[in-house]
């Protein structure tokens, strides 16, 4: 793979993973996550991609279709492994606000 195909990769693999970030919503450390599991799932299905030799949607050296398959599939096997986002809270528990004796 050539470096012009990887930054087109990594490119269109950031755009998915901020496109499910907007959908799915969260946090600035969901966004993270979201995006460097497109990056490792789209490369991945790239690779998978090349392995078996699959020629759907190529654009030069880049297997988009399996890119694309394995980023989808990626992203939603992080997002249902890392489960719902917690809501903030107070990081200490609350005295009671009743009268003190």
């Amino acid at each position: 793979m050539t470096l012009p195909a990887a930054l087109i990769g990594l490119l269109l693999a950031t755009a998915c993973g901020l496109a499910f970030h907007l959908i799915r919503g969260g946090g600035l450390s969901r966004i993270a996550l979201d995006v460097v599991a497109a990056w490792v799932s789209f490369f991945l299905g790239h690779a998978v991609g090349e392995w078996l030799h699959w020629e759907l949607g190529r654009l030069g050296p880049l297997n988009l279709f399996p890119a694309f398959l394995a980023t989808i599939l990626g992203l939603i096997a992080a997002s249902a492994l890392v489960g719902p986002e917690k809501a903030p809270g107070p990081r200490w528990p609350r005295r009671p606000s009743g009268p003190r004796a």
